[in-house]
């Protein structure tokens, strides 16, 4: 085979499903002098065997490498060593190209000996079964300072035709987001863009995909944000950082804002070029994002003390999954030295009263270093991120308990000084070395009204104090930010108190009569106001379909975690109160 034209490069990895219809649509191309390059990152499905097949049916225009699983943007690499094309394309191994997308493109970039050709997208909404184009540049002709601060598609990868050079200067990172962090660098630097303004790429978004799913590796995206602002040419600085800030608006208001204590600090880093920006300036929605340069967030630190055992294997693989970019603050008995501590807390060493010892210091750190705390016994979750946003948080365990496993605050927060201080005050707590819980629901009492009811409040403006499904118990099947660690305790299941039991059920059923009375609400409006139209309501829901809710959320309730958990309790609750009833009337 002579030197194609266009080498594709497309990364398989667990695509049995999708991987032939994407390979068939470089195939169908009107290009004949094309190159398929299938790297199969290390497939478990059929897609390796599916790859080999296309090898061995077309071998003069298909090659495989079957490597060991490490990334998409390190697949692609592989693909480019092995590319002998004149220019490199990508395509995704769930999407599509059009018929004529790798010839037009090509013809375009001889045209005008471009450096890159780009094009527009198609954008599949496949559980919606809707599609729209997302345009790329409104005019045919590219005015590179625009486009970098107000076109489309700018850190996509695939809908873009690239001249050999560009790779033989440049490489993928191992990230989850290494397009973001490289590929609007290249527009930067490789200025000379042709565009062909058709949509020639199809993208299918799914609702189980890398974009549209959230968990704790995408946290990358803010080095990838950093990437982009360092290392792109400082002729397009400012479009740089209003193109940044779009993207970064974007992601804080929808599907990632668990990441949203993230970009603050992200934009904190880079206030001076958000705040002098001429295109933020003038630019009313994006400008808001100048407000979050000036909020203080909780420190990204997981601070873990533990003086008796080594941490358990499971808690050190919750903080790689959820957490794989915060800095982790591992604290045993030597983390301060022995002068620096409290009588108390040196009486309760040589006790042996560990615990006690070991709250003093979380606190202490907490202090020096803000951050969150997160002992052992505790599991957290990517949800944990968005309590950052406090200067200082608690969450209940109960009615009138605290949980003292999960908490947090900035830096040198006062609240927490007051805590640690504590600790050298002759008090009953410090002689009889009595658990943190204690201290701080009564200094919280004493000092800030707090209300022992177990439910959400911010006292004073200051100190929030959530519900216990947020930071003890998982009581809404998967809601919860942070819980309490059991060993043999089944999936799905919790270990907590009977007063827990009762006091949830009770919340439940507030919750169910509040729904109820509202429902009721609605109906009588409907029942006065439209007389002749007694089928609808005035939000233009049939009855039926009102009906159907009230059926799926009354199920919601029945087949929750919590509520199942609780039915024992309810029955034995009921029957006490039948045999009251009776006693009553006897």
């Amino acid at each position: 085979m002579e030197k194609p034209q266009v080498s594709v490069i497309i990364p398989v990895y667990q695509v049995e499903n999708y991987l032939e219809r994407a390979v068939d649509s470089v195939l169908g191309q009107t290009l004949e002098s094309i190159e398929i390059i299938l790297v199969d990152d290390g497939s478990e499905d059929l897609s390796g065997q599916i790859c080999d097949m296309y090898a061995e049916k077309y071998p003069e225009k298909v090659k495989v490498i079957h490597k060991e699983n490490d990334g998409l943007g390190m697949a692609r690499n592989t693909g480019i060593e092995a590319a002998s094309g004149e220019y490199i394309a990508f395509l995704d191994s769930d999407d599509t190209a059009e018929p004529q997308m790798y010839e037009e493109m090509y013809e375009k970039a001889l045209s005008g000996n471009y450096d890159m050709v780009m094009c527009d997208v198609r954008i599949i909404y496949v559980d919606e079964n809707r599609e729209t184009v997302s345009e790329t540049y409104p005019n045919e002709e590219i005015y590179l300072p625009d486009y970098i601060a107000k076109g489309n598609n700018i850190t996509y990868s695939v809908n873009k035709l690239y001249k050999r050079k560009i790779w033989e200067e440049n490489k993928y990172e191992k990230m989850l987001f290494e397009d973001i962090a490289l590929i609007p660098v290249l527009v930067t630097k490789y200025t000379d863009i042709g565009y062909v303004k058709k949509a020639f790429y199809n993208y299918y978004r799914r609702s189980d995909t890398i974009s549209t799913t959230v968990k704790g590796e995408m946290a990358d995206i803010v080095t990838a944000f950093k990437k982009f602002f360092d290392t792109s040419s400082e002729k397009y600085k400012d479009e740089v950082f209003y193109c940044g800030a779009k993207q970064i608006y974007w992601n804080i208001s929808g599907a990632r804002s668990v990441f949203k204590c993230d970009f603050i600090s992200l934009l904190k880093e880079y206030k001076t070029e958000f705040v002098l920006n001429p295109y933020i300036q003038k630019d009313a929605k994006i400008k808001k994002l100048l407000y979050f340069a000036d909020t203080q967030v909780i420190p990204d630190n997981i601070i873990c003390v533990s003086f008796n055992s080594e941490i358990r294997e499971e808690y050190r693989e919750m903080i790689k999954r959820e957490f794989p970019l915060s800095n982790v603050i591992y604290a045993g008995k030597s983390f301060y030295g022995e002068s620096e501590l409290p009588e108390s807390v040196k009486n309760a060493l040589s006790l042996g009263k560990t615990r006690y010892a070991e709250e003093y210091f979380a606190l202490k750190i907490l202090y020096d270093c803000g951050g969150v705390v997160l002992f052992p016994e505790m599991r957290a979750n990517i949800n944990l991120k968005r309590l950052r946003l406090n200067e200082v948080f608690f969450g209940f365990e109960g009615r009138e308990t605290l949980n003292t496993g999960c908490f947090g605050a900035v830096k040198g927060h006062y609240i927490i000084k007051a805590l640690c201080d504590l600790y050298y005050k002759d008090s009953v707590y410090s002689k009889g070395h009595f658990p943190l819980s204690y201290r701080l629901r009564d200094f919280l009492l004493i000092n800030f009204n707090l209300k022992l009811n177990g439910g959400n409040q911010l006292l004073k403006d200051t100190v929030r104090v959530y519900l216990p499904d947020v930071l003890s118990f998982d009581m809404k099947d998967g809601e919860n930010c942070c819980k309490r660690f059991y060993e043999n305790v089944p999936e799905g299941h919790e270990i907590i108190s009977a007063e827990m039991l009762d006091f949830w059920s009770s919340r439940l059923m507030e919750n169910w009569n509040l729904y109820k009375a509202e429902r009721n609400r609605k109906k009588e409006t409907v029942r006065k106001n439209e007389p002749d139209n007694r089928d609808k309501i005035y939000t233009g829901i049939r009855k039926d379909e009102l009906i159907s809710a009230v059926e799926d959320t009354a199920a919601a309730y029945e087949n929750s975690t919590s509520w199942k958990i609780t039915k024992p309790l309810r029955k034995i609750k009921n029957a006490f109160l039948q045999i009251k009833d009776r006693s009553v009337k006897v």
